[in-house]
């Protein structure tokens, strides 16, 4: 593996949507590979396929049996699954959600094998999540990212009806120290400040008011959080906050179910944010949309999340790298926390 160059696995996605569209776009700027190594588990044909029928420019692409095969300067391919679906463009169907699924197993497989550096999720249907917590063993806590605007999400995409149910002190307070974690090891934020929004509306801060899971779980967890040396304000009310642009003022926000983060990210980010898998013990980014349907085989769609979604992959891969070199001889204690006038400091000793 090269010292300099980070090699990125990418899975395909959904070969009906926009996602081979994103990744031709991305890579027909060669300056990419400058700083990179891209693999992309996926099909020569479909990638063929999606290029002639958009007329999108062409990229330099080598077909490699396996990861440790890649070259520098070129879009590798290591070919996965059927050959030969055919891509039907906004259509889903079973087929493109069992390749899009094979595709990153495979791609998961190799991250694990230290084959790859770090892991690029083209936009799919399948459940990404799920995949990622049974292949890696932690749940990951989603990060929506635009600059430096960061929303977690405590609950992802489950019915509203059943948040309520599954909010608990300590899950808020495990969803806290995760993203006071990542905004640290991945960010290079030295003391971040999160905010937590309310679960109903109307309930927060400047209102006052308290509804059932303010006052029995959010608050509670908040204050657990601060106990534990967390600066962490809260709960403030979601429509509020983002319309009076507090969210500027935190590194990052905990929102408490999917659309109460994912709607005011998406109208402030456009087509540029990006999705960061945190508290894995590999990196993994994707494009902050979804498979687009309504936008594939039309040469619309904006390549710009899917290369933030890489960028951000390299600089969390080596935010994380200098955050090891640091943390790897830390220095002994010089002193004593309790002991009497006469003990004597023996910095020979390992410290028990």
């Amino acid at each position: 593996m090269s010292d300099k160059l980070i090699k990125v696995g990418i899975s395909q996605g959904d070969i009906n949507g926009v996602s081979y569209e994103l990744i031709i776009k991305t890579f027909e700027d060669v300056g990419i590979f400058e700083f990179c190594i891209p693999v992309l588990y996926g099909s020569t044909k479909a990638l063929a396929y999606h290029r002639k029928a958009m007329e999108l420019p062409s990229v330099n692409v080598n077909v490699i049996r396996h990861a440790g095969e890649a070259g520098i300067n070129r879009l590798n391919i290591v070919n996965c699954g059927n050959e030969e679906l055919a891509v039907d463009f906004s259509q889903t169907n079973p087929e493109a959600e069992s390749l899009a699924e094979q595709s990153l197993q495979k791609a998961l497989s190799d991250l694990k094998a230290g084959l790859i550096d770090v892991l690029v999720l083209a936009p799919s249907n399948v459940d990404e999540t799920r995949i990622l917590s049974e292949q890696l063993g932690h749940t990951p806590l989603k990060i929506l990212i635009h600059n430096s605007f960061r929303v977690a999400l405590a609950s992802d995409k489950i019915p509203l009806a059943n948040v309520s149910s599954q909010l608990s002190i300590n899950m808020l307070v495990d969803k806290i120290k995760a993203l006071h974690a990542s905004l640290i090891r991945d960010f290079t934020v030295t003391f971040p400040r999160i905010a937590v929004l309310s679960f109903n509306p109307g309930m927060g801060i400047r209102e006052r008011k308290e509804g059932r899971e303010e006052a029995e779980i959010i608050i509670p967890a908040i204050k657990a959080a601060d106990e534990s040396r967390i600066v962490c304000f809260g709960p403030y009310a979601g429509d509020e906050f983002f319309a009076c642009g507090d969210f500027a003022k935190f590194d990052a926000v905990l929102a408490l179910y999917h659309d109460q983060g994912a709607i005011p990210f998406r109208s402030i980010s456009f087509d540029e944010g990006v999705c960061y898998f945190a508290g894995l013990p590999f990196v993994a980014a994707a494009p902050g949309h979804g498979v687009s349907y309504g936008k594939a085989g039309r040469n619309e769609s904006s390549e710009m999340s899917f290369r933030n979604a890489l960028y951000l992959a390299i600089d969390v891969f080596q935010n994380r790298k200098l955050d090891k070199e640091i943390h790897a001889n830390p220095l002994k204690k010089q002193y004593f926390e309790k002991g009497s006038d006469n003990e004597k400091l023996d910095l020979t000793k390992d410290e028990e």
